[in-house]
């Protein structure tokens, strides 16, 4: 042991020989009573520590193993000092410490690698499997009285993302609520995009263990597969997909579309959110007409409030069509990068019109705040009286917004607003205020929300028939006459309307799911996956502490097949019924 000097707040003390010997003496005799070689003296205040510690004669690389053994006890003796008892936690914070490069060189001198090794796709089938035996040993599997044949195990993969990652899971279809999220498994999770590029890459691995899982029934995507040959014959323009049936990319899985059950949850938010903002616009309209006619409005704020509001529409447009050319030319790159690198001239170009698109998207972005601000400084959407009735008539049938989340609806709020009482109370809100705010307006009014009337009704007898879980012929018939209603309402009273997807859906391949299956959204619906990403959420604060992206995931990930394993889902009580 040597002493020798030290310093302390700039002031240095140097002990002399016979202080030296003496110090050593003492330390020596008492660590030597000490088992574990460490001792604590008494200051007044906190004690001071001191541990025994060999003086090397050799390097490390020049000792055998026991003694390079003896040192490794050592150096753990000291951790479980420094660090109060947790020296694998500052074991694991002086590897993340080093840089990328200095710890890559590390393990890889030690003959690890630390890289993210994924295992084999073979998991997902094991993890299916596992399940599949756990919930059979628990009586908990079903055909539900038929609809299921009994030779089959119906098991259904959906992914969606949320609370900033994307999530890949499989539900078993053979159990009672196959929409728990207690019956959810998520075999597949990443932080980004959930890009064509992105999810390409992630999922891939899993693509002979989907082919494997669908078993005697697998049939080839031939018609989608030929589609998007063509497309790419033709050059691969985007502005020709629609002659190619929009198959711009392969299919990830090659499950038949037959077997693709349309999301039931998402179309019928997607709907009834577009028809609610067509209401609520018209409820603005009224709103404007109400501050133009009966209030002394100056000519020149109205002339602007309009000229801005089309500016505001065509900034919408650009960022649009900007927003798809920087995802395609950021999957472009992502490509390129893999393929020959980073640095290949190509790849640069690539990465260089991704930013300048980037830019593009930014000043867009800014440009429609700044528009926004003056069209609701003139106008105030929220703040017309129709559409503060609007907003109370939802209030007092229970419904209200997520005023932090821009005002949208949750899947709980759709399903009571499309009882038709509801929609009877929302449409005579509208005409009652109208009665007495725009009398000579009145008949128009009632004229125009009759129509909106009939669109949320007929939407709900569509929501009401394929929301269920099982169909018979006779309801397949009465949905496929509710959607062509409902469409052909659609488009006559809102020619400048847009069809979006979940309309296409519910027009195109609900009935024909329907009639193929006899099978509902209801079933097969999302609402364990959705449940997920909140589930996610309180576990990533739960693990927030965690260093690294990647790790935090990992346990995030082991905590929730934890806390689906039939065994453990058992044990929870079932929830208490609410009084009504």
């Amino acid at each position: 042991m040597r002493a020798g000097a030290y310093e302390e707040h700039e002031c240095v003390l140097t002990l002399t020989a016979s202080e030296e010997r003496a110090a050593a003496g003492l330390l020596k005799r008492a660590i030597s009573t000490s088992s574990k070689g460490i001792i604590q003296l008494g200051t007044g205040g906190t004690p001071v520590t001191f541990m025994r510690i060999t003086n090397p004669h050799n390097s490390t690389t020049a000792v055998c193993s026991r003694t390079l053994k003896s040192r490794c006890s050592e150096l753990q003796a000291i951790r479980r000092v420094v660090s109060g008892g947790q020296p694998s936690v500052l074991l694991q914070n002086e590897v993340l410490s080093l840089g990328d490069e200095q710890r890559r060189a590390l393990l890889k001198e030690a003959g690890i690698s630390d890289e993210i090794k994924i295992g084999p796709a073979e998991v997902l089938a094991i993890k299916v499997v596992e399940l599949l035996e756990e919930n059979d040993r628990a009586g908990r599997l079903t055909w539900h009285n038929g609809v299921i044949p009994a030779s089959e195990i119906w098991i259904k993969l959906g992914g969606d993302k949320g609370g900033g990652t994307f999530k890949m899971n499989f539900q078993i279809v053979n159990l009672a609520a196959p929409n728990s999220v207690n019956n959810t498994c998520v075999f597949c999770c990443f932080e980004a995009d959930d890009s064509y590029t992105n999810l390409h890459i992630a999922l891939e691995r899993y693509k002979e263990q989907v082919e494997h899982l669908q078993g005697m029934t697998w049939r080839s995507l031939h018609s989608i597969h030929t589609h998007h040959q063509k497309y790419l014959a033709s050059g691969g323009v985007r502005k020709t997909a629609q002659q190619f049936y929009n198959c711009i990319c392969e299919p990830i899985f090659d499950i038949p579309t037959e077997q693709i059950c349309p999301p039931g949850l998402h179309i019928t938010m997607g709907i009834f959110t577009k028809l609610f903002e067509l209401f609520e616009d018209f409820c603005h309209s009224l709103d404007l007409e109400l501050a133009f006619y009966h209030t002394e409005v100056d000519q020149s704020r109205y002339s602007l409030y309009s000229q801005e509001l089309q500016r505001l529409h065509q900034y919408k447009v650009e960022l649009q069509e900007a927003k798809q050319s920087e995802s395609v030319l950021q999957q472009l790159a992502t490509y390129m990068a893999v393929l020959i690198g980073e640095s290949n001239p190509l790849t640069a170009d690539l990465l260089h019109q991704s930013a300048n698109t980037s830019k593009i998207v930014k000043q867009l972005e800014t440009k429609i705040a700044a528009s926004t601000a003056v069209v609701t400084r003139e106008f105030p959407l929220n703040e017309g009286p129709f559409v503060k009735e609007l907003d109370m008539a939802l209030q007092s049938i229970g419904v209200h917004r997520q005023q932090y989340f821009g005002g949208t609806f949750v899947g709980n709020h759709v399903h009571k607003t499309l009882k038709l009482p509801n929609i009877n109370t929302l449409c005579s809100a509208i005409c009652k205020l109208a009665e007495s705010s725009l009398p000579q307006q009145s008949e128009m009014v009632a004229t125009r929300t009759m129509i909106f009337l009939n669109a949320f009704s007929k939407f709900a007898k569509c929501h009401s028939i394929y929301d269920q879980n099982f169909i018979d012929e006779a309801q397949v018939h009465e949905l496929e006459q509710s959607v062509q209603e409902f469409m052909e309402l659609f488009r006559t009273n809102f020619p400048k309307g847009t069809i979006p997807i979940k309309m296409h859906m519910v027009e195109d391949h609900a009935v024909q799911w329907a009639r193929s299956t006899h099978v509902g959204f209801g079933l097969l619906g999302e609402q364990g996956a959705e449940s997920v990403h909140a589930k996610f959420n309180n576990l990533a604060r739960a693990y927030s502490a965690i260093k690294g992206k990647v790790h935090q995931l990992k346990c995030i990930v082991a905590e929730h097949l934890v806390s689906i394993a039939p065994h453990n889902v058992a044990a929870i009580p079932p929830p208490k019924k609410r009084k009504k």
